[in-house]
Formats: C-alpha cells, sequence, structure tokens
C-alpha cells in the first residue's frame, strides 16, 4: 500500500474552517536522500533488555551530552537500522547525525534529540503488541491538533505490505454533526512507528 502525506482538506468541502493541522517538516537540510538499509531482528544487548518495555512516554529526553544505559540502548538501535554508530553510552556529535539521519527516515520532527516520538519509531517493531487503538486515536488527535475533530475506529489492526501494522480511522467534524449531518471528513490511517497518513474508507 502507497502511504501518502496528510493532506488538508478543502474547507469550501467541509463547510466550515478547519484549524491548521500541524505538521513538523521532515526536510533533509543538504536536499540529498539518504539510503539505509534495516537489518533483521532487534535484539539489544541483555542488560538493556528491561528497556523494551518501557513506554515512549516514559523513556528519558536524551541530546547531545546525556549518558548512560538508554544512550546506550539508542545507540543499538540505530546500528539495528542501518545507521552506524559507536556504542559507548556517550550522546556525541556522530550520535546525533544517526539520530537526525533516523528522523528524517521515519518523517518525524529533526532535531537530534531523542524524545517520545523518536523513542516511539525505535521501540515500534518491538512493543507491536502494545500498539492500541487508543494509542493510535490519541496519535491522531495530537498530529491533527483539531478540537472540532473526532475519531473513531472499528478497532480492527491491519497489515500492510511491508510488514507495518496500522489502524483505519474515521474522522468526523463536531460542528458538522450539530448542523444535522453524518459530519464526515476523512480516514486515516495511524501506524505502529506514530505516522498518520491520509486514506480511503475500508
Amino acid at each position: 500500500m502507497k502511504k501518502r502525506w496528510l493532506t488538508i482538506v478543502p474547507a469550501i468541502a467541509l463547510g466550515i474552517v478547519l484549524a491548521p493541522f500541524q505538521f513538523q517538516a521532515a526536510e533533509a537540510s543538504s536536499g540529498e536522500s539518504v539510503e539505509i538499509t534495516e537489518k533483521s531482528g532487534s535484539e539489544v544487548s541483555e542488560e538493556l533488555q528491561p528497556l523494551l518495555e518501557v513506554a515512549p512516554e516514559h523513556q528519558p529526553t536524551l541530546m547531545k551530552n546525556s549518558a548512560g544505559l538508554e544512550v546506550q540502548f539508542v545507540q543499538e538501535k540505530l546500528n539495528h537500522f542501518g545507521l552506524e554508530t559507536s556504542i559507548d553510552g556517550i550522546f556525541g556529535p556522530q550520535m546525533k547525525e544517526q539520530v537526525i539521519q533516523f528522523q528524517k527516515k521515519h518523517s518525524l520532527m529533526i532535531d537530534g534529540i531523542v524524545g517520545k516520538e523518536t523513542w516511539a519509531a525505535l521501540l515500534a517493531e518491538d512493543s507491536n503488541d502494545m500498539f492500541t487503538v487508543e494509542g493510535a486515536i490519541d496519535r491522531a488527535e495530537e498530529e491533527l491538533n483539531n478540537d472540532d475533530l473526532i475519531f473513531s475506529s472499528d478497532g480492527v489492526l491491519h497489515q500492510a505490505e511491508d510488514g507495518s501494522t496500522f489502524y483505519s480511522l474515521k474522522v468526523a467534524s463536531k460542528s458538522l454533526i450539530d448542523d444535522g449531518g453524518t459530519g464526515t471528513v476523512g480516514f486515516y490511517d495511524v501506524y505502529d512507528d506514530g505516522q498518520v497518513v491520509e486514506s480511503e474508507p475500508r
């Protein structure tokens, strides 16, 4: 299935003016594409495996000059994703650059900081069983950032051709519902790596 980035539905078609969807730019500063080859498997050192059980929102924010087991964990995960990084538990310039490359590949905010969204992408393949429809709706609400929108889903976890999983959400407008309509304004898929993309009804 080909993914398409979320586009704003024209306000004239909705009959309402939606607040601007807030997306974080994911542009390569050099304009060059970066080819990344992922390795199979997702094992990390035995001493770091407990970190696989920690939810992204409870992981520490890591940035340049951070140090510790969490940094070592991220370094091992970056290597797993094909980004050669020294594993020394110290967040140095090289690691920051590799974090930036990882963020570009996963269409995250490019800041070289390992925050909640970057943690979620790093942990996605290890936590598919923790990917819930409630979490998908929370992610869509955060990404679209519009109080007029209501999200619903049949709760079915779909799998794309590339192996990633996603929930399909229907989006409705409270304003249109109040005016007596069905309120439906679009459909979106929320993937296990946090991506929110426009889709078709399923």
